[in-house]
């Protein structure tokens, strides 16, 4: 068996699956996000570890773990964690919602280009730890000093787990200072941070190990002591391994908070836009373009809150949306909630329009999901400006198990949609990840083919001509800057 750790924002999962990909046992314990003033978000490097040994405990405790044969470990992005050059941590870690590195990110951004960000770093400004490295060397530079090291929340995992702190590149490249087109650190920026590569946690493959785990964390979690663990990888590349989204074409589609875009391609590109972040793939050969709208799940939360329907159940709110015909009999919605979405106007806000009194929650509701699916519409022609194929989508998180949305969104794009039945994908990703650390022979896309699980094929169906129209309509109607 194998296991795979998901070491989220909010949560630390633990999944104990076979090799045919049968999940034995779940595991999970929360961490929680701390708030020190309004723009910061940190979060305790000691929390992290105790969830993760007890997320790991209940899996291991609950079955015969002498039977794992190796850990994967998939991780948020961008959570930094400063390191003293014993490796112990120095403050908290600066979680990747923190927001007091943004204004060293515009003024950065605004002096060097977007195009040279671009060049650098695969995404079209600063972002992530570069702006709250800034920060630091502003408020504490001695923070940064040699011998003390920046180190990021699954590395730190991983150094506790098997002595070695590592990550893999789609790591590196959340936190902002990876440039795909060297495979590397890029040492331009560093040298512009005063940062030394070697102040950062090693950088491996996704194939190669970390270490083994150490005898005392073993004993600790009753796992079997000097079993392989991989280097950290970031959670929605472990998630597109574990969807098997691993053919150039294929667009994992993540229906979260923020619904996230992950293309695959065969050939490094320039992100299709400023904030698109391009990274080698976890597949040797392959890369990806990850995309976030943003606007999602939360606006679709805004409207059952707004219609006093938060309490319903999904059956109950497909009921809903199936009753009312595509389009929504004239009632549209822009989805823009969170953000003004990439390429339009600055404050391009959210509207509801063409409500009559024959109108209810219902069109409302289904009115909602109609303008998150022409949002994703919009967000694939970026794709396919810059030329990357999009050939089939496959969606994960809670929405996936729609009979309604899928469909939609099917009908909106033209593309199949592959609706996957588990929700720890990433994790998942992990579990494959750690089977590929044993069987090195074994391409990991045919890892992710034996293991993932069965999914539900959703094909553009007869209101496809409807939805064709009304994304003509929503494009026209955009605000777009002069």
């Amino acid at each position: 068996m194998f296991l795979g750790l998901d070491v989220g924002t909010t949560n630390v999962k633990a999944l104990l699956v076979t090799p045919q990909g049968r999940i034995v046992a779940r595991g999970s314990a929360p961490v929680p996000l701390l708030h020190p003033d309004p723009s910061a978000v940190e979060q305790d490097i000691e929390e992290i570890w105790q969830a993760t040994r007890a997320a790991i405990r209940q899996v291991s405790c609950a079955n015969d773990a002498s039977a794992v044969r190796a850990i994967g470990v998939s991780s948020q992005g961008g959570a930094m964690q400063v390191l003293d050059g014993d490796r112990k941590p120095l403050g908290r870690v600066i979680s990747w919602l923190d927001g007091r590195g943004r204004p060293h990110d515009e003024q950065i951004t605004a002096e060097l280009g977007a195009k040279w960000f671009a060049e650098h770093t695969g995404h079209g400004r600063s972002a992530i730890s570069v702006g709250q490295i800034l920060r630091l060397r502003q408020e504490a530079p001695e923070l940064l000093r040699r011998p003390n090291r920046i180190g990021y929340v699954g590395d730190v995992i991983v150094s506790r787990l098997c002595g070695r702190g590592a990550h893999d590149a789609t790591s590196l490249s959340i936190a902002m200072l990876f440039n795909p087109a060297l495979r590397k650190a890029d040492p331009k920026l560093l040298r512009l941070l005063d940062i030394g590569e070697d102040q950062l946690p090693d950088l491996l493959s996704a194939r190669v190990m970390a270490g083994r785990l150490s005898d005392d964390v073993a004993a600790a979690v009753a796992l079997p002591p000097g079993i392989p663990v991989s280097a950290a990888i970031h959670d929605q590349y472990a998630a597109s391994l574990g969807a098997c989204v691993v053919h150039p074409g294929d667009v994992m589609f993540g229906a979260g908070t923020a619904w996230v875009l992950l293309a695959t391609t065969a050939r490094l590109a320039s992100p299709v836009i400023d904030s698109a972040f391009v990274c080698t793939h976890v597949l040797d050969g392959l890369y990806g373009q990850m995309l976030s709208l943003a606007n999602g799940g939360s606006a679709f939360r805004w409207a059952l809150n707004l219609l006093g329907l938060s309490g319903r159940s999904g059956g109950e709110l497909d009921e809903l949306m199936a009753s009312v015909p595509a389009g929504s009999e004239g009632v549209r919605f822009w989805p823009l909630l969170a953000t003004s979405g990439a390429g339009l106007a600055p404050g391009t806000t959210g509207r509801l329009m063409g409500l009559r009194l024959s109108h209810g929650p219902a069109h409302i509701l289904r009115a909602v999901v109609e303008g998150l699916a022409l949002e994703l519409a919009r967000y694939l022609g970026f794709l396919k400006h810059g030329r990357i194929p999009a050939t089939r989508l496959v969606m994960c998180g809670g929405a996936a198990a729609s009979r309604v949305t899928p469909q939609v969104i099917a009908d909106v794009t033209g593309l199949p949609v592959a609706c996957t039945t588990e929700s720890e994908m990433s994790a998942l990703g992990a579990a494959m990840l750690a089977r590929g650390l044993v069987e090195p022979q074994t391409l990991l896309a045919q890892i992710s083919q034996a293991m993932t699980p069965a999914v539900r094929l959703v094909e553009p169906g007869a209101h496809a001509q409807t939805y064709a129209g009304l994304l003509a309509e929503y494009l026209a109607a955009l605000p777009y800057p002069l």
